[in-house]
């Protein structure tokens, strides 16, 4: 009888090269509640409940748990809960003591100065959720660490991000850059970026106020140009249909049409660490 190491996603899916590009959720708000006791499978749902999570999903905003350290869950008594606004640039925070005080669907539309105190700055968010995905812990927790010695005050752990084959992954706020791959010698270097308001294309799976076509076509763009300003690449239209979309953007004072089309990412294969099925996935590559 042999026993041999159990296949991770995160390392298949770099083996594959499959492209990150495009693949960040689309979210423009992102409401952080921290919570320092021991993360299930579905964190949120279990500590916020269903209630709250799906008018989250409703309302297109990311409801994450987060933490500086693990600890007893008797310090949550009182906890701090934070609003980043991807469109407005806005961040701000407050403290509550009891998380009924706190409506998910109300925080999703009311501005984020009537939240509470305004937040400077930038924050960093690193997915170390192993209950979820092994690839979290095993590549999120090591990153963790690196960012918290360089960066401790604006560096949270957070619960799933999305795309833990990705591993490790990294949010930047309140712009919500989301990177993946991010090893410990790259996440201090990206946050420093951020911080000077650059960033880095090669390791960005997307800018998640955007859909995933106008992801994938910032990086195009981006690449052809040479842009590495954080504000040097606008939005001005996206429409998709069915495997095909068309993007415009607008980069070094012009406009820039960019089409692209939907393919399947071969061969199959597990995109879990949890899951035995194999997938496809797709993604979108300029036409």
């Amino acid at each position: 009888m042999s026993l041999s190491a159990p296949v991770r996603c995160s390392a298949l899916a770099e083996e594959l090269d499959e492209p990150m590009a495009g693949s960040a959720t689309q979210v423009t708000r992102w409401l952080l509640v921290e919570d320092r006791g021991l993360w299930g499978h579905d964190a949120v749902r279990d500590l916020m409940g269903s209630e709250a999570t799906a008018a989250a999903k409703a309302a297109g905003m990311k409801l994450l748990l987060v933490r500086q350290r693990e600890g007893d869950p008797a310090a949550d008594a009182s906890r701090r809960v934070m609003l980043a606004d991807a469109s407005s640039g806005e961040m701000a925070t407050r403290t509550v003591a009891d998380l009924s005080q706190l409506s998910v669907a109300a925080v999703a539309a009311q501005p984020v100065a009537s939240f509470g105190d305004p937040l400077a700055g930038a924050l960093f968010l690193v997915c170390t959720n192993g209950k979820r995905d092994a690839c979290c812990a095993l590549r999120g927790r090591v990153l963790m660490a690196a960012m918290a010695e360089r960066h401790p005050d604006r560096t949270w752990e957070s619960t799933h991000l999305g795309g833990h084959r990705f591993a490790g992954n990294l949010v930047c706020l309140p712009d919500g850059l989301l990177y993946g791959r991010v090893s410990p010698a790259d996440g201090p270097r990206l946050a420093d970026a951020y911080l000077d308001g650059r960033l880095d294309p090669a390791l960005l799976r997307g800018r998640a106020s955007w859909p995933a076509p106008a992801q994938v076509a910032e990086a195009a763009v981006r690449e052809r140009l040479g842009l590495l300003g954080v504000g040097d690449v606008g939005l001005v239209s996206a429409s998709v249909d069915g495997y095909a979309a068309e993007v415009s953007l607008e980069a070094a004072g012009e406009e820039h049409l960019v089409r692209l089309r939907r393919e399947a990412s071969m061969p199959e294969r597990i995109t879990s660490c949890r899951g035995e099925e194999l997938d496809a996935p797709t993604h979108w590559v300029v036409a």
